[in-house]
């Protein structure tokens, strides 16, 4: 394990005064590669996935990295690897107002103390964040990068209920200007905030994909048995992990498993909390013919999650994209990247975003949010994952194009050539 790692164990095992931890650190930056990169988040990574793909990457790239953000609702454990520090500025969510700004001011403060010295860059992921970065920036002149995770416009019909994070967005669109790059999570977003901040050029878009390890994930076999009943073992699975909600259509998903009436395969959602949906989607299941063939699960470990994507066959991604709703049009899912990255094969709704993956035969996608139209892709999933090279076509389109070894060339290449 190297210097820096062990440091990073040190920092979450130990309470140790900021002046003696920034005395560590640069000692320590002293002994390796002391080009260092900034990465600042308001939400935890845990949350969005691509800050710690952006992370493993340029780790690889020679730099080292450092992410600031705040608590966890639900700590997992992740090995990212060497060169990477996580650190977390206290627990902003269930914090009142007060608190809350209490926290923001710690963690510019604490981005101020990290950014001296050896670092080159700052990638901010939220208006927050970026907020920060400019004051990184100005400090130490140093370039910002700013990815928009999340675009939110500022609306003043809501501004009582969240004034804080309104007029965040708001001072974000108006300072765009100060990032030395701008990048989005899809085409569409890209758009509307050139054409919403009267941009001259168009932000890159880097898509939301995971970081392609250079060994193959572990299958967690084991922890997979443990967890779903015997009959699942064989059949096909149909996998959903992510949030449950009308939005996603997840009863559609389990109106359209059972009209899909295969003994040979078996439907695996997570995420089932106790809210009114759920409670509509349990006593469809229970009622359901197929209901021996679906299992619901709550929020599950990190461990878990990926032991059920690794073994698989199909994931499903029924975000829905509505030509009136401006947000929907912009869709930019996390779980296309992660299931494609344990080679499944992907279940959707036809919109812009998933296009490309059915163009490569990676992906069905429903023409509409009907159960039967959903059915009906489903179906042709189940087929596809029968053939024999269906794993080949989505590796070679993982490799190539949808990974974020691929889609961070942009920023590489800046930092390459002015750095």
């Amino acid at each position: 394990m190297d210097i820096i790692s062990k440091f990073g164990i040190l920092v979450s095992q130990a309470s140790i005064s900021v002046t003696i931890y920034r005395l560590l650190y640069n000692i320590m930056l002293t002994e390796t590669n002391s080009k260092r990169i900034l990465l600042l988040t308001l939400v935890h990574p845990d949350f969005l996935p691509p800050v710690y793909a952006f992370a493993q990457v340029l780790r690889d790239e020679g730099y080292n990295i450092h992410i600031l953000t705040f608590d966890s609702f639900v700590p997992s454990e992740l090995d990212l690897g060497s060169d990477i520090i996580l650190e977390s500025a206290g627990r902003h969510y269930d914090a009142r107002t007060t608190e809350r700004i209490k926290l923001r001011n710690k963690f510019t403060k604490r981005a101020l103390e990290l950014a001296e010295g050896e670092t080159i860059a700052v990638i901010s992921f939220c208006p927050f964040s970026f907020h920060t970065g400019i004051i990184v920036k100005s400090t130490y002149k140093i370039p910002l990068i700013y990815h928009a995770l999340e675009l939110s416009d500022f609306r003043l019909s809501v501004f009582l209920k969240s004034p804080l994070s309104n007029y965040r967005n708001l001072r974000a669109l108006q300072t765009l200007s100060e990032a030395d790059l701008i990048a989005t999570p899809s085409i569409q977003r890209s758009a509307w905030l050139a054409g919403r901040c009267h941009l001259t050029y168009m932000p890159y878009t880097i898509l939301n994909t995971s970081y392609l390890s250079a060994t193959a994930p572990e299958a967690s076999y084991d922890i997979f048995r443990d967890l779903v009943p015997t009959n699942f073992l064989d059949k096909k699975i149909i996998l959903y992990t992510g949030a449950v909600n009308a939005d996603l259509c997840t009863m559609e998903l389990v109106q359209a498993f059972e009209l899909l009436n295969d003994e040979q395969s078996v439907l695996i959602i997570t995420g089932i909390k106790d809210t009114d949906y759920c409670e509509s989607i349990k006593h469809t299941v229970e009622k359901s013919k197929a209901a021996k063939r679906i299992k619901l699960f709550p929020y599950i470990t990190r461990k878990e999650m990926l032991s059920l994507q690794a073994n698989a066959h199909i994931g499903v991604c029924l975000a829905k994209e509505s030509q009136e709703n401006v947000k929907s049009k912009m869709m930019a899912p996390n779980k296309a990247g992660e299931y494609l990255a344990k080679d499944l094969y992907l279940l959707g709704i036809l919109s812009e975003y998933l296009r490309p993956m059915k163009i490569q035969g990676t992906a069905s996608l429903a023409i509409t949010t009907s159960p039967e139209d959903i059915c009906i892709s489903m179906r042709e999933a189940l087929h596809a994952v029968n053939e024999k090279d269906y794993k080949d076509k989505i590796t070679n389109f993982v490799r190539d194009f949808f990974c974020m070894q691929q889609q961070l060339k942009p920023i590489i290449k800046y930092l390459r050539k002015d750095r």
